[in-house]
């Protein structure tokens, strides 16, 4: 069976190669050679002609004064029509990216109003170092450059934190997030600078978290708005937290001569999360209901009115008051 099958393959590569050297086959492959040798004599006599491309270059702005802010609608590329022979334009094509344009505002002569002008001449001296000596420019778009700025003017703005925790169970936030700098300078035109009350955080997110992280975030700052800081630091507190239960009374510290008020019951407990550290330290004293009398006469219909914490510490979070309503009556004393 091996045997039929390599005969059978010999008598397959023998009658491919007698075909392949019949002289008809001879002659087509003698043609397709002379073929592409022609058309590469015709490629290379073809790239010796003059030909025309747009080439698009990058513009870069430096030395820019430091109280001033350039306008957003500067120009940020330059076209340029060469004309060169067709294998100095293939080498640009290979080239593909060139350095940007860069364009130094220290010497540049003041032009009207807010504004600075890059001549036809000085582009094309900057261009034509980038581009090889044969290469003829045709013509520039922008044929000149007018660069407009503002004189920055500054103000003083919060920082408001974006930032997303999330804490590993029994775990949590143990007071406000604390920033570096609180506030910081900003400058920009006074157009903008007008329309920020504040400057936020970079989004930011950290999870799975129990002990008191820092991390530095940077500052997002509108186009055109500059800061005397980038980042800020944060320190983000975070504690184990643990359950304490204590018994408040309901208070009303208006009551009105002639009035009395009883209420049921006169104290209620009040559950809260706190840090572990901090379990010892909280005391009744740092808690408080209080009612205005006149919210207990709104509600005299009734005879009930819910009750809240009217002051409590920021580090004390999560608080349950049970019952979260009293009963209560108001009784006018008679005079003799």
């Amino acid at each position: 069976m091996q045997n039929k099958f390599i005969s059978a393959l010999k008598s397959m590569f023998r009658d491919t190669g007698d075909f392949f050297r019949k002289q008809q086959w001879k002659e087509i492959l003698r043609f397709l050679f002379f073929l592409l040798l022609s058309s590469g004599f015709w490629f290379l006599q073809t790239l010796q002609q003059d030909y025309e491309r747009n080439i698009e270059l990058p513009v870069r702005y430096k030395n820019i004064p430091p109280e001033w802010i350039l306008s957003e609608d500067n120009p940020v590329k330059i076209t340029l029509l060469v004309k060169d022979k067709g294998t100095t334009l293939m080498y640009y094509l290979w080239k593909a990216n060139f350095s940007p344009v860069e364009i130094s505002l220290s010497h540049l002569a003041q032009s009207s109003g807010q504004s600075l002008q890059v001549t036809a001449q000085m582009l094309e001296v900057m261009l034509s170092k980038q581009l090889i000596a044969s290469t003829s420019i045709l013509s520039i778009e922008p044929d000149k450059i007018v660069i407009k700025y503002d004189s920055l003017s500054n103000r003083l703005v919060p920082v408001v934190v974006n930032i997303a925790v999330q804490t590993r169970p029994g775990f949590q936030l143990s007071d406000s997030i604390r920033i570096s700098h609180p506030e910081v300078h900003i400058y920009g035109s006074s157009r903008t600078l007008d329309t920020l009350d504040h400057i936020s955080t970079k989004h930011a997110a950290i999870e799975n978290v129990s002990s008191t992280k820092e991390l530095t975030v940077a500052l997002d700052l509108p186009a055109g708005v500059k800061s005397d800081y980038e980042t800020v630091k944060l320190t983000v507190p975070v504690e184990e937290f643990t359950e304490k239960r204590i018994h408040l009374p309901v208070l009303c510290p208006d009551i009105p001569s002639g009035y009395a008020l009883r209420i049921f019951p006169a104290s209620v407990e009040v559950v809260c999360d706190i840090p572990l550290s901090l379990f010892k330290e909280l005391t009744e004293n740092e808690l408080e209901i209080q009612v205005p009398f006149h919210e207990f006469l709104e509600c005299q219909s009734t005879g009930k009115l819910p009750v809240q914490l009217s002051k409590k510490p920021s580090r004390v979070v999560n608080t349950v008051i049970t019952p979260d309503e009293v009963e209560f009556i108001i009784e006018q004393l008679s005079h003799d």
